[in-house]
């Protein structure tokens, strides 16, 4: 599964924001009683609006089953 360098930067440019934010935070994707590792798999991703502003949450595909991952996250604020 080939992943491109794109993607990897977009993965740890949002990294922060997403998984510890201040706003919105988004749960570590796991499926298949693993957790899915971002950089190994390919993702897609997901804008939630909160107020004004707009977040991109992650949507990666399972290595093990094939499936897209939807993101869970709790709004903070």
């Amino acid at each position: 599964m080939h992943i491109s360098p794109e993607q990897k930067l977009i993965v740890a440019a949002l990294s922060e924001e997403v998984f510890k934010g201040r706003i919105i935070r988004q749960e570590t994707p796991s499926c298949c009683d693993r957790t899915i590792d971002l950089y190994k798999t390919p993702v897609r991703f997901h804008d939630v609006q909160v107020g004004s502003c707009i977040f991109t949450l992650f949507v990666p595909r399972c290595p093990e089953c094939g499936r897209w991952v939807k993101p869970d996250y709790c709004i903070l604020q």
